[in-house]
């Protein structure tokens, strides 16, 4: 509409402006004289920018254990590749993260909202939009998600959505009020990453709201869900009456498959058109680019990888000094170029260095053994029994940890390797563990049972990312669940409880800067490397593919599924 638009009034100017560029005659010609006005120019008008196509199936392939094998509202819609870009294409959201590269707070369900301080919030919600089964969204529907959906399971618990007990009030059919036990700040609103269920349906299951089966499933969103089969496929198609309009493709159909050669083959073979989450490997590049109607997409990634040192447990990593040696011991160019082959970059913190609110000044902790080497040395950490690895100087034992690393994670399993060959070069010593997932969870996020020395993390932040900082709260202030460094700095708690209750842009800032700053000096997590995300797509039936940090299809980007087309 606004293309047409844009048209006609260009088109209006030209017309206006060739009209008043006629000469006009200074005085009446005479009687018998006749008089011949220029001629007119021939106007042109642009051409008009294509229709888009409506029509076909997307078909979308994923990995058999990212698949989800029911439609219960728990935290598989959270932690599975296809749990977390399902619902957001069924269910609408008050706002959602716009995408790149500005992700701004973008309305959905609501039109605007307002807070004047951080912990009651207002919203005022649009008055077109139904569920799927043609009953009006309300505010009594929002108020209801709010107060429920957080206490069905602890995945849906996070600070800008638990209220104070009788705080959730909807005014009135499209205006709902709530406030915050927490008080946040910043650019977004409260109430992020949250679909809006319909009060109509779930509230007789609202004290156990995991119990109900979800099926047939009733949204909001852009798509209606078609039919369900459990770890195989989920099938969408358009929803008609979606108060946005109705999404430009047909149908999206998502599906599992059993390996990645099965996947990678059901590409290049046109039987799917994007790999759903993850995308490719980057052994498999060059072979997708060589093949017929296939793009390759590289995008900066949303995951990160670091190192955490267990800081509960007694040893040498409690000297900041070794830890400072070990990231000196690490050669990040080298492991990009042999783990990533190249399609990963290096980061300092947990904040993206291309957002504003990343600090430029952090030190560095680059590759240089003989640096690391000096700093052992003057720790008193020397080879006194000639064996190849220093001894502590406390102990006489040798510098040896235990690095943990989960199977699944094959390119950390070999950037495990890679450092377990490098310190060996400094005189350290590193034991690789290796641990079904599960295990390793259960290692990495219990530092108190001294049950590793390090172990390697990986997160997807985000560009709205304050829960990420909570990996650095101490245990005192309620950082249990999430601190897997048990790092203990009450200055840091400080800065991060004030950050989150800053309204002010530049003062929320420097709260950042000084955690960012805290956690490069005091080293609990040593941050490795932001690997890229790599997304081969098929361009012979569709385009339009949206691409954000993450690349094409994410947990914080629905908006290929939006904007795809027919060519």
């Amino acid at each position: 509409m606004r293309k047409r638009e844009s048209l006609l009034a260009l088109i209006g100017t030209v017309v206006l402006v060739l009209t008043l560029s006629i000469p006009v005659m200074q005085c009446a010609p005479a009687a018998e004289e006749e008089v011949t006005p220029p001629p007119e120019e021939e106007v042109t008008p642009p051409p008009e920018e294509e229709e888009i196509q409506y029509g076909g199936r997307l078909n979308v392939g994923f990995p058999a254990e990212e698949g989800i094998e029911t439609l219960i509202c728990d935290e598989t819609w959270q932690y599975t590749e296809m749990g977390c870009v399902f619902w957001p294409l069924v269910y609408d959201q008050l706002w959602i993260l716009g995408p790149a590269p500005d992700y701004e707070p973008l309305p959905r369900l609501a039109t605007s909202w307002e807070t004047e301080d951080g912990k009651t919030w207002t919203f005022h919600l649009r008055e077109d939009a139904t569920f799927h089964d043609g009953v009006p969204v309300t505010a009594e529907d929002v108020a209801f998600t709010i107060e429920y959906l957080p206490q069905a399971d602890p995945a849906w618990a996070y600070p800008d959505c638990i209220c104070e007990p009788g705080s959730i009030k909807a005014i009135d059919d499209y205006t709902v009020e709530f406030t915050l036990e927490a008080t946040i700040g910043g650019p977004y609103p409260a109430a992020f990453w949250m679909p809006i269920f319909p009060k109509h349906i779930w509230e007789p299951y609202k004290d156990d709201m995991l119990s109900y089966a979800n099926y047939p499933l009733i949204g909001s969103g852009p798509f209606k869900l078609k039919e369900f089969k459990p770890a195989e496929y989920i099938w969408f198609e358009a929803n008609e009456d979606y108060w946005g309009g109705r999404p430009y493709v047909d149908e999206v159909v998502f599906r599992t498959y059993g390996s990645e050669d099965a996947l990678y083959m059901a590409l290049k073979s046109g039987e799917v058109d994007i790999i759903g989450y993850s995308g490719c490997s980057a052994l498999v590049v060059d072979d997708f680019r060589e093949t017929e109607n296939i793009e390759v997409i590289v995008s900066p990634g949303i995951g990160m990888v670091w190192l955490s040192f267990n800081l509960y447990k007694d040893g040498p990593l409690q000297d900041l000094n070794v830890r400072k040696a070990i990231m000196h011991g690490i050669d990040r160019d080298r492991m990009i170029d042999l783990v990533y082959l190249g399609y990963a970059e290096k980061v300092d913190s947990f904040m993206y260095p291309e957002l504003a609110d990343h600090n430029p000044n952090l030190p560095q902790y680059d590759y240089d053994p003989d640096l690391a080497n000096e700093i052992l040395d003057e720790g008193g950490y020397i080879d006194t029994d000639n064996d190849g690895i220093r001894n502590d100087p406390d102990t006489g034992e040798n510098l040896s940890f235990e690095l943990i690393v989960p199977s699944d994670w094959t390119d950390e399993v070999k950037a495990a390797t890679l450092i377990k060959e490098q310190l060996e070069d400094i005189g350290i010593d590193i034991v690789m563990k290796v641990l079904d997932l599960d295990t390793f969870y259960e290692y990495l996020y219990v530092p108190e049972e001294e049950l590793y020395d390090i172990g390697f993390g990986e997160e997807e932040p985000g560009p709205h990312a304050d829960w990420i900082w909570e990996f650095g709260r101490s245990y005192e202030a309620g950082g249990e669940g999430w601190n897997t460094a048990y790092y203990d700095n009450p200055d840091f708690d400080e800065a991060l409880d004030k950050m989150l209750a800053e309204v002010d842009t530049t003062k929320r800032r420097e709260y950042l800067y000084e955690m960012q700053m805290m956690m490069a000096e005091d080293l609990p997590y040593g941050f490795l490397v932001r690997p890229d995300l790599i997304n081969p797509v098929r361009t012979d039936k569709f385009e339009g593919y949206v691409e954000t940090m993450g690349g094409v299809s994410t947990w914080i980007n629905p908006w290929t599924y939006f904007e795809v087309h027919l060519k």
